[in-house]
């Protein structure tokens, strides 16, 4: 391992600024960067942006496109060591290198250009660079040619684990632990009204059906024991005070270091799009503007991974039963290189409805996940090109039509004055009774039958509302003939969202961002509302529900109520679980999760349904003699003894800050614990939680962020000089450059930060240029 230090770290960071000569060029491209190192590339042909637009991605994020690389194709541990090995295990058994290769061996000629343009100008930054960054140094390696598929295999690891599979892992958990009459009463969000994105304004229950527990509880029995939200919201001009839209949002991830989300500005005479893209993959697939319509989006929540649980033949792990009959399945040995131990063989197998991902066909059963990003080769990349030089939102719309993953909800704006909105994705068609669990394989009877129509997904334009607003919620209400899916995320963001925009007239991007920072707790109330039937226990209990109900459910950082709130709900979680009714659901707290589960906690899947069984007096999950007043007395009083216990004994210091904040944490730093000082960003306190618009959830009882904004924006469509953004780190991946985290403090505070669009306006604001020329 290289030897690390400050001064080790600034020499690593590469230089921003004279002429670099590179082959593969065909013109001169400029690169300038403002005072928050970010990039403005300007070149004379389409090929020489998507060039510039590698180049300038390796000199800020190489480590982290190299780490995404390996990820994807399950060559993490080779680095990381044995942390790493049950993560790559899944990654080789889904096969992602492979589909990303098939990806674009069938791509278009417009989109392979693409492709190998931008893996021709990472190359050119790893052949010219005289100095890695530090993370090479320290794991001892050094970056390979960048193919152009790889970016193909990011985007996909980026994506994966974000869909419906691990929610049908969740349900097949407890029907076999609780029972079908709970595993209904525990689904999150479906007791609640929720605002529905088409019509804006409306509002429905998430169906109840009864799922067919027969044919899941058969499906499942062979089975061994099993050891991501965003916003966004578009205005019409009707609401705005320049009379053209508006269009914000934040994007919920996990906090990765960098950032996952990259600021850039790329332009040629094709285009000039400014907005945020994935490091080691050209375009901006998910937000951005050109200079006449404006795209974001949000996590979908549509349907479109499913578990098929397959019979293998008794004794030949080879054979597997469809519709009577054995047929072969794909089989392959691979090896897993880990640092520090011996390389381990995987057999991985293939059926027909995709890669086995839990379980081992010798034992007679496991489940294969058939996944539309992975069934065949990903048309959805053919539409990175086109994006870009959309004119309007009807263009646009029509630039997804080759779309497959994620499903997302597309929100668009022109400067003409539309506002529109696409579910854009592929969504299987198929029996409605592949949402609830893993569903039989060998029957024939759960077969994918094609996918709903481009024609006929849900797309909304200019409604009478005046705006478009999604937060994961219910996209379409009973009327929509094909079925999206079953599992929407509980309303409470959507709610908040709702009742802000529809009171906007006359908005501005400051109103935008102020919506961003929305940090009232609607869950808060239900819980304060059932507090006036508590009788608590002692006397700091009772001074803990006196602040509680003077409260105004905003979970501001500075203050104590929001702290008390936090700690008992969480309390009341840990009750419920070790009652009788859950305690199956309980003991998985002291078990390890497969991948796919691991994300969530389980008292964190269970926060949304205990606010509405709470809500509606509903003691189904309550030991036996309690009822819902007790048992909130039991956890007031220990979450005052826990917090006691944690920040001392005197309540005016119990500030939600102290307890909330981010934890920021480089993935060679969990490898290489003494290095975490030097290659961490500092941690910061922030509002709010995972039901607030200003998003910042946490897992369990140590309130550490898990999952928070990862990007904040304003487009402005009559001024795209007014537009603004943030990122809660900085620009650039390298630890000892300055704009590694130099927008922390913007973004804890919920300021947008400017987002020079003009090239006058890049010009006046320049900190450093760059010249590349094309060699020779």
């Amino acid at each position: 391992m290289a030897r690390l230090d400050e001064q080790s770290m600034r020499a690593a960071v590469p230089e921003l600024t004279g002429t670099i000569r590179l082959l593969g060029l065909d013109g001169p491209v400029e690169i300038v960067r403002d005072d928050l190192g970010i990039p403005h590339a300007r070149a004379g042909s389409t090929h020489d942006a998507f060039f510039a637009q590698g180049f300038y991605h390796a000199q800020d994020r190489l480590w982290q496109m190299e780490y995404d690389r390996r990820r994807a194709y399950g060559r993490w541990a080779e680095l990381a060591g044995p942390t790493a090995l049950d993560q790559d295990i899944l990654m080789r058994r889904l096969g992602l290198g492979r589909s990303a290769e098939a990806d674009y061996a069938a791509f278009d000629a417009e989109t392979r250009a693409m492709f190998d343009a931008y893996a021709a100008g990472v190359n050119a930054f790893i052949s010219t660079t005289p100095t890695l960054p530090v993370e090479f140094g320290i794991a001892g390696t050094r970056p390979e040619p960048w193919q152009p598929w790889d970016g193909c295999a990011i985007y996909k690891v980026r994506h994966v684990l974000m869909s419906t599979w691990a929610n049908k892992l969740w349900r097949a958990r407890q029907l076999r632990l609780i029972g079908p009459e709970l595993l209904l009463k525990l689904r999150a969000g479906a007791h609640i009204p929720s605002p529905i994105v088409i019509p804006p304004g409306s509002e429905g229950i998430v169906p109840l059906d009864e799922p067919d527990t027969l044919a899941g509880a058969e499906a499942i029995a062979g089975l061994w024991e099993w050891a991501a939200g965003s916003n966004n919201w578009v205005l019409h001009g009707s609401r705005t005070a320049s009379g053209l839209p508006l269009m914000a949002g934040d994007p919920h991830r996990a906090l990765d270091v960098p950032n996952v989300y990259y600021q850039n500005h790329l332009a040629c005479p094709d285009f000039d799009v400014i907005g945020y893209s994935f490091a080691g993959i050209p375009g901006f697939p998910h937000f951005g503007h050109n200079a006449e319509v404006a795209w974001c989006i949000t996590n979908g929540g549509a349907d479109y991974q499913d578990l098929y649980v397959e019979k293998f033949a008794p004794g030949d792990p080879a054979r597997y039963e469809y519709q009577g009959a054995w047929l072969p399945a794909e089989r392959r040995r691979e090896t897993i290189a880990v640092h520090g131990l011996d390389p381990v063989e995987l057999d991985i197998t293939v059926t027909r409805h995709g890669p086995i991902v839990q379980g081992d066909p010798a034992s007679g059963y496991a489940l294969a996940l058939r996944y539309t990003a992975t069934d065949g080769p990903n048309a959805g990349f053919t539409a990175f090109p086109r994006m870009v030089r959309a004119r309007t939102v009807a263009e646009l719309d029509e630039t997804m039509r080759p779309w497959v993953d994620p499903s997302n909800n597309f929100l668009m704006a022109d400067r003409q004055g539309t506002i529109g909105y696409l579910l854009r994705g592929q969504i299987p068609l198929r029996d409605r009774a592949n949402a609830w669990l893993p569903a039989p394989g060998w029957t024939g009877a759960h077969e994918w039958t094609g996918a709903i129509p481009f024609e006929e997904l849900p797309r909304s334009r200019n409604p009478e509302t005046g705006y478009i607003a999604t937060a994961n919620n219910r996209i379409v209400g009973d009327e929509y003939p094909h079925f999206v899916a079953l599992d929407w995320t509980a309303p409470y963001r959507a709610q908040r969202l709702k009742a802000r925009l529809h009171a906007l007239t006359g908005a501005t991007v400051a109103d935008m961002a102020a919506v961003h920072r929305d940090i009232l707790s609607l869950p808060s109330r239900v819980f304060v509302t059932a507090l006036a039937r508590v009788e608590p226990p002692d006397e700091k209990s009772a001074a803990a529900k006196r602040l509680l109900l003077a409260w105004d459910g905003q979970m501001e950082r500075d203050a104590v109520a929001p702290t008390l709130y936090a700690v008992w709900r969480e309390q009341v979680a840990a009750l419920v679980l070790a009652g009788p009714a859950l305690a199956a659901l309980g003991q998985l707290v002291l078990t390890k999760e497969p991948v796919p589960l691991r994300a969530i906690s389980v008292a964190g899947r269970l926060r949304a349904p205990l606010v509405a069984l709470l809500q509606n007096d509903d003691p189904a999950v309550l030991p036996p003699g309690e009822t819902w007043p007790t048992l909130l007395a039991r956890a007031l009083g220990q979450a005052v003894a826990w917090l006691a216990e944690q920040l001392g004994p005197d309540m005016r210091y119990w500030s939600w800050g102290r307890l909330h904040h981010t934890a920021p944490t480089h993935p060679l730093a969990v490898a290489y614990p003494d290095l975490a000082e030097l290659l961490n960003p500092p941690a910061v306190s922030v509002p709010g939680d995972g039901d607030t618009p200003r998003a910042a959830a946490f897992a369990g009882m140590g309130f550490t962020l898990t999952n928070t904004s990862v990007a904040r924006y304003c487009f402005d469509l009559a001024d795209w000089d007014n537009s603004g953004w943030v990122v809660p780190l900085g620009a650039s991946g390298h630890p000892g450059s300055a704009h590694f985290a130099d927008q922390v403090a913007a973004w804890s505070e919920g300021r947008l930060l400017p987002m020079r669009y003009s090239w006058d306006r890049v010009n006046q604001d320049a900190a450093t240029r760059q010249r590349l020329e094309p060699a020779g």
